[in-house]
């Protein structure tokens, strides 16, 4: 009989969203056996209403929410383990917890936000001065994390960064997993092509994911962009996925875009299906990512395994899901320019005969390398961890 954990999370983030994904991709291991001697037969969570106001989701917050969860693991519960699967919702530990407690730790950006100079930027990570209620939030997470008996990490930059916060508390490094199978690249006549993908033109289509966060760096990337020749950047499309306005209040991405006259920008917002970005990767030549800070960095590493092409910057953590040698540096213009240039330069001669889009080859090295991040290793590693306890 395989022991009970139970999964704890506050507003159900959609599995689109890199933090849902990782629990979407935790609870499906669990509830299907994936995960040895471990399973779930429930998930403490609330459906997230985009109208509540907000003193009605502060009140679900801290204290209905905490108050069902401490409920559960109280008594006769059949349970043996509590799992809180991301940072945010560490104050949701119970005092004096009859059960041992992991929490998730994608990263600690807010908890301990930092700046990093890269080049002659100077970049957030992290919200540098929350209100009165996030800095309330924020506190009681801390005191979460430290009631914890356990933090399993993403990255090793994660787990550095939790022995130097929370040295006190056990961390171990249990990078995430992706079920390389369903990024499988399909012949582009084989499929009914979703939209964005169905209609690009004959272009050299390149793809950001992500939101326009300041450590994600799409002005720098606007910027290079800007500097190519007109012809090139005329040749070139951009589209980006993900939410385009900046958290912190500063310009749009595609702003940043007309600032820099790179007109062949496309924000498709935060909403496209998974399958429709898969296509939209096959359909691409390459992904952008020239991100300062990431507690994983899914975009990559589910690029590689629908086998496209990533400039990706040479810092943490998604540069340990990086083959070695690949990745740029981060404030070096001049080498993402080249890396730019050279995946134009193969698109136009892959395509110098066509009159219409057409998909690029799928990188089968690449697929070959993202399968040492399959799910199967992080369900092992996890049962391992689980054990542990």
């Amino acid at each position: 009989m395989p022991k009970q954990v139970l999964l704890v999370r506050g507003g159900a983030l959609s599995s689109n969203t890199g933090i849902g994904g990782a629990h979407h991709n935790l609870a499906t291991s669990l509830a299907e056996g994936e995960i040895s001697g471990w399973s779930t037969s429930q998930v403490c969570e609330y459906p997230l209403r985009r109208r509540m106001n907000p003193l009605s989701r502060l009140y679900k917050r801290w204290f209905s929410h905490p108050r069902k969860v401490e409920k559960k693991t109280r008594g006769e519960h059949g349970l043996t383990l509590l799992h809180i699967t991301d940072q945010e919702q560490a104050h949701l530990i119970p005092e004096n917890c009859s059960l041992p407690v992991v929490v998730t730790v994608h990263d600690l950006f807010h908890l301990c936000p930092q700046q990093i100079q890269i080049g002659d930027e100077i970049i957030d990570v992290g919200e540098q001065k929350p209100g009165w209620f996030r800095r309330k939030d924020l506190q009681k997470l801390r005191d979460g994390l430290s009631r914890a008996d356990l933090l399993v990490c993403d990255s090793q930059a994660t787990l550095s960064a939790c022995k130097q916060h929370f040295p006190e508390i056990k961390s171990v490094c249990v990078p995430l997993g992706l079920r390389i199978q369903s990024f499988t690249p399909v012949a582009q006549d084989s499929v009914d092509v979703l939209t964005p993908a169905r209609d690009f033109t004959k272009k050299c289509h390149l793809l950001i994911v992500g939101s326009h966060a300041p450590r994600k760096r799409l002005e720098f990337l606007c910027k290079v962009l800007g500097e190519l020749e007109e012809e090139v950047k005329n040749s070139i499309q951009i589209h980006h996925v993900g939410n385009e306005k900046c958290p912190f209040g500063g310009p749009s991405a595609s702003a940043h875009a007309r600032a820099h006259k790179v007109l062949n920008w496309t924000s498709h917002g935060g909403d496209v299906s998974s399958e429709a970005l898969m296509h939209m990767r096959f359909a691409s030549e390459a992904l952008l990512f020239p991100s300062a800070s990431e507690g994983f960095g899914y975009p990559p590493l589910e690029a590689m395994a629908s086998g496209t092409p990533v400039l990706c910057s040479n810092l943490p953590s998604h540069n340990e899901l990086m083959p070695d040698d690949t990745c740029l540096r981060a404030d070096d213009k001049e080498a993402w320019k080249e890396a730019i240039l050279s995946v134009h330069s193969n698109w136009k001669n892959r395509t110098k005969n066509d009159t219409e889009h057409s998909w690029p080859k799928p990188r089968s090295g690449l697929i070959e390398f993202a399968t040492r991040f399959d799910q199967s290793r992080f369900c092992a590693r996890m049962a391992e961890v689980y054990d542990s306890l």
